[in-house]
């Protein structure tokens, strides 16, 4: 695997630069492509679309769907036929850089890389362009948030939790603003500073996003922002502020959840522009309109009946009750299998088009519940929890009840998984909950039991990045 300073100078997906090795290879075309890309504005559009289609990239190959693979939502179909094995047996080494380890950290960086190459570009077309001002202002606070998500996506693989020491001054991830010469040394920052610059650029673009707002799902919005610094902050638990974000996107009103009638469309169906107000989703990342899909991308991996790799656990559909639409709607089952349609309508043989859902309101309605939680605020928890809930049982009237705070708060967590599941987010929950990870009674990996904490937990720096990065740190469990 390439090193950090190795990785793609712009990849873009969008325009055509030729071959990537080969645009990878030979620096001079690298240089030359990248000013000829940013000499106007345009070029600094089709680099945005080309950060968009990066992104979409890693989300829909292994690091999209790691978060559940490696937890208790699902089972192999076929024992013998296990993709991504080494994190669903959590047996990832130091020289799986031809695996889901490598793959992940070369994708993330790669998009990084991206989106550092245009936002440093940016000044010098500002002064070059004044008058297109508001186009190049519009790109930068987008930019902005997608670099702050490669830096986030990079700590929930790569990294324990924020709260996994005190003060957070354990192992983060490299934080990089710009590419880095061939050869430079990049070292790993500590959790904190990881954190404050990926809460430092979603601020930055944050009066940019809102001057120029708009709310298109398939790119970075003003209320995406939002959205995401109330996920940040429950991840770094602050609870106050990630409530307070969590109102701000909520009380907008330029999102609304779906309802239940609506709810299979949110996945299956691509939004009309004249949509007012947008339902549901916040941020996606859109397959609509590929030319082709992989036999290893996500809705194959998960949402193809006939070779999907995964099928939902016992456990998880045992949490759904017979009358949510979660599990009515969304899943298809024979007496073999329970197959998600969160990535395809009729789980089609061919893959379908398809988009990856990077944040929804209703993932902020329960980030919401569980920070008031936290905060003591229990009865504004549950009518949180109640409204979510609510939405997917829309032939009876829901109400709360608990035996006591600890209840309510299982309560929170079990819905945050049953609306969120095959979505990515299932074992970054449990871990930053300092929860084990238990497996149910169909478990066919050969781990089917965690506790916490665990180094098995996050995934391996490869050992082809230490020997090309001396200033990089190995994982501790891993040397």
């Amino acid at each position: 695997m390439k090193n950090i300073s190795k990785i793609a100078l712009l990849t873009l997906l969008t325009i055509g630069l030729g071959s990537c090795k080969k645009f990878l290879e030979k620096d001079p075309i690298g240089r030359i492509g990248k000013q000829v890309l940013f000499e106007d504005v345009n070029g600094a559009t089709l680099a945005l679309n080309g950060s968009y289609k990066s992104m979409l990239n890693y989300y829909k190959a292994e690091f999209g769907m790691y978060g559940d693979v490696a937890s208790d939502n699902l089972t192999t179909v076929l024992a013998n036929d296990v993709y991504m094995p080494e994190q669903f047996n959590f047996s990832s080494t130091p020289d799986d850089e031809a695996s889901a380890a490598g793959h992940i950290w070369l994708a993330i960086f790669e998009s990084l890389n991206n989106v550092n190459n245009l936002i440093n570009a940016l000044p010098e077309l500002k002064t070059k362009f004044p008058d297109q001002t508001a186009q190049l202002e519009t790109i930068q606070g987008q930019a902005l948030v997608l670099r702050a998500l490669c830096h986030l996506d990079l700590t929930k693989v790569f990294a324990q939790p924020y709260n996994f020491t005190p003060d957070a001054s354990h192992l983060g991830v490299p934080i990089l603003l710009k590419t880095p010469t061939p050869g430079q040394e990049i070292p790993r920052k500590t959790m904190k500073e990881t954190y404050d610059q990926i809460l430092k650029d979603i601020n930055d673009a944050l009066p940019l996003l809102q001057k120029y707002n708009n709310t298109n799902q398939a790119v970075v919005s003003y209320q995406t922002a939002l959205a995401l610094l109330s996920r940040i902050n429950l991840y770094k638990g602050d609870w106050a502020q990630s409530v307070t974000y969590a109102d701000q996107v909520i009380a907008g009103n330029t999102f609304k959840l779906a309802t239940a009638t609506e709810y299979k469309n949110v996945f299956i169906a691509y939004p009309s522009p004249a949509t007012t107000p947008r339902v549901e989703v916040l941020f996606q990342l859109s397959a609509f309109g590929l030319p082709s899909y992989s036999t290893t991308d996500i809705n194959s991996i998960f949402s193809s009946f006939s070779s999907a790799k995964y099928r939902a656990s016992t456990k998880l559909l045992n949490s759904f009750d017979v009358t949510d639409i979660r599990k009515t709607e969304m899943f298809v089952s024979t007496s073999a299998k329970s197959i998600t349609k969160k990535y395809a309508d009729t789980i089609a043989t061919a893959p379908r088009p398809f988009a990856v859902k990077v944040i929804r309101l209703s993932e902020v309605y329960l980030n919401r519940a569980e920070a008031n939680w936290n905060l003591g605020k229990y009865e504004l928890a549950a009518e949180d929890l109640r409204i979510i809930s609510q939405r997917a049982h829309p032939g009876q009237t829901i109400a709360i009840s608990y035996t006591n705070n600890a209840n309510l708060y299982k309560q929170i967590a079990d819905e945050r998984n049953r609306e969120l599941c095959f979505e990515g987010h299932r074992l970054f929950d449990i871990v930053r909950r300092k929860e084990g990870l238990e497996r149910g009674a169909d478990c066919n990996s050969t781990i089917c039991k965690l506790t916490y904490p665990n180094d098995k937990f996050v995934l391996p720096i490869t050992n082809k990045e230490l020997d090309a990065n001396k200033a990089m740190k190995q994982n501790p469990g891993y040397n």
